[in-house]
């Protein structure tokens, strides 16, 4: 069996697209895995021995104009909370970046800070407690 390289990072990215805008063939995209609107999680290619980081995107990103923003539906924050303790939890040495901090962009990307988002999102089952 091959040995796995440690996984650094769990990046998350958002795709940039428009709400109503379909992305067709999923394969082609370089993310592990896609976060839909309906926060319905995809997995798009298998964790590969090679890899060093965990690619998730969400689907959104910009506003009807072109403009970015920051446009998760609470089913996508509670798909994006859920799965990123679940892989922190399995790569425990990996930290948790926005792609713009690994990667250049021309614009923040997922569109939103992570680590304060992190420090203060309350699941809804939680909320509603």
């Amino acid at each position: 069996m091959k040995r796995m390289k440690e996984i650094k990072h769990i990046v998350l990215h958002a795709t940039a697209t428009r709400v109503n805008m379909m992305l067709k063939e999923l394969d082609r995209l370089p993310y592990h895995f896609l976060i839909t609107r309906s926060g319905r999680l995809i997995s798009i290619k298998p964790i590969q021995p090679q890899d060093t980081t965990v690619e998730i995107a969400w689907l959104g990103g910009l506003d009807r104009v072109g403009k970015h923003v920051d446009n998760r539906t609470e089913e996508q924050k509670e798909t994006m909370f859920n799965t990123l303790v679940v892989l922190s939890e399995q790569f425990t040495e990996a930290n948790i970046i926005g792609a713009d901090e690994l990667y250049l962009y021309a614009f923040a990307n997922p569109g939103f800070d992570i680590k304060e988002w992190l420090g203060s999102y309350i699941p809804a089952f939680l909320e509603a407690a």
